[in-house]
């Protein structure tokens, strides 16, 4: 249905009233009942803190320092404390950006860039990661023409295989990865070990650190956390969120050098056109700068105590989960080190627990895994320092949920069964490309928005081969976002 501009403007009133109806529908980022890409501090302050800085600064851009100077010396700050926290010490530098995508985007044009310096442009770079790296250093290598070279990682601590990546590296290798810690399980790669094999190879490697702002106040309360910054000599490259467990608004994030001999490559600079001369530190051109004072503000608000205080919340309840989950029969996996655990279990379909979980009032992420991949279906939780207030009630519901879809078939029957009854013998890509628009209207994938019960989508993500789900993820996005 097309929706036009109203001819007259609506009241204030009336246009806070509609995007409140429209909300209505969501779960409340504050309840502390979602277990995935919300960090809730509870602590009410902090979001008022932010938004009057951001008030503050809502209507100037970043595009051009010598037009609001404040901004210069608020990111300097910030990139600073931040750097300090990081193992960074004198000559490392970076810059804000608007997210983890966007900072893994500048480290691996900055790579590409410095790898063609020392190499000539006749060769297409390689980007050599683990399974478990972010998505983002895929579509980076997409965007920017690189080619991406997965490699295993060990399968019981789920950490990066450096032995793997060493086999893969080559004089066509511009960028390692490492995450610390990565996103599905939240363990930390070998970054002292990867660090040393950058070194000897003369590599530049890059270290994901976007959801581990947490990890040196986990550290300050004595938790074992092993080297991952710059204080690894093999460390070119790091980024870390600000909208994660810094708790800033979303649109926050830092990617440090370093040394400005690195981080030069990350800049675009233009003068050849009638206009003023465009130099960008980062993607975007405008921005706002509302973002960067809710940081700054954030940061400055809490400190390293508050930053503390809430680590150690999390890390209660993160605690909690590591003990209880093996006493419901589920199966953590590997060992987590920062504010990410995942689970999995032989007994029930998680997906079928994923969707009664979602029936109680709570948001638990499914991770599909991959036959193809063999990859196990799990549960991925993001704990937040709420979350301490309320695991026990989540566990508590999590054991009744269990019991409640005890029975269930285990992945893949559900899908499996769902494809013969649907006509498909196979999982063969062209049958599957063929059947795709019956196969998607079946499964309530062709309106305005996706099925509230997500455990078949998952299940047949699961069983069907890693590049079809890819097209049909792709196919689904095209449907919902067209009004």
């Amino acid at each position: 249905m097309t929706r036009l501009l109203p001819e007259k403007g609506l009241e204030a009133r009336k246009v806070l009233e509609t995007l409140a109806s429209y909300a209505s529908i969501d779960m409340d980022p504050s309840s502390a009942r979602l277990w995935g890409h919300i960090y809730e501090p509870g602590v009410e302050e902090v979001w008022k803190v932010a938004l009057e800085a951001y008030a503050l600064y809502q209507k100037k851009n970043m595009l051009d320092p010598t037009v609001y100077p404040s901004i210069i010396r608020i990111e300097n700050e910030l990139v600073s404390a931040v750097a300090s926290l990081m193992g960074g010490g004198e000559g490392v530098v970076g810059n804000f950006t608007g997210g983890g995508t966007e900072s893994i985007m500048l480290a691996v044009k900055a790579a590409r860039d410095y790898y063609w310096s020392h190499r000539g442009r006749g060769t297409v770079p390689e980007i050599v990661l683990p399974i478990t790296a972010h998505p983002a250093f895929h579509k980076a290598a997409h965007y920017l023409g690189l080619k991406t070279i997965v490699t295993p990682v060990d399968p019981e601590t789920l950490q990066a295989d450096v032995d793997a990546i060493a086999e893969k590296v080559s004089d066509r290798t511009a960028m390692v990865v490492g995450s610390a810690p990565n996103y599905p399980y939240g363990v930390i790669d070998p970054i002292r070990e990867m660090g040393e094999l950058a070194e000897d190879k003369g590599l530049w490697l890059h270290v994901d650190a976007c959801i581990g702002f947490i990890l040196p106040f986990l550290r300050m309360l004595g938790e074992p956390i092993p080297e991952y910054d710059f204080k690894v000599p093999g460390v070119s490259s790091l980024s870390t969120d600000l909208h994660k467990y810094g708790y800033s608004p979303k649109g926050a994030s830092v990617i440090l050098y370093r040394s400005k001999e690195l981080r030069i490559h990350q800049l675009f600079s233009y003068s050849r056109w009638p206009g003023y001369p465009l130099v960008n530190t980062v993607v975007l051109s405008s921005r706002p700068a509302g973002n960067l004072a809710a940081a700054w503000a954030v940061l400055n608000y809490l400190g390293v105590e508050g930053y503390r205080r809430l680590a150690e919340k999390v890390l209660e309840a993160r605690r909690t989960l590591e003990e209880q989950l093996p006493r419901l029969g589920f199966q953590v996996m590997g060992k987590p080190q920062a504010g990410i655990l995942a689970f999995t279990s032989t007994e029930v379909n998680v997906f079928k627990l994923a969707q009664r979980m979602a029936e109680k009032g709570w948001y638990i992420q499914v991770q599909p895994g991959s036959i193809h991949l063999d990859l196990k279906p799990s549960i991925h939780l993001t704990i937040a320092p709420r979350h301490c207030d309320v695991v026990g009630q989540m566990l508590e519901d999590l054991a009744r949920a269990k019991e409640e879809v005890r029975g269930h078939p285990l992945p893949p029957e559900n899908a499996l069964r769902f494809l013969q009854e649907a006509g498909l013998a196979s999982l063969d890509p062209g049958e599957l490309e063929k059947a795709m628009p019956r196969l998607l209207e079946r499964l309530g994938l062709t309106g305005e928005a996706l099925p509230k019960d997500m455990s078949l989508i998952n299940e047949l993500m699961y069983l069907m081969p890693p590049e079809m789900v890819e097209q049909v993820l792709s196919l689904v996005m095209n449907e919902l976002y067209s009004p």
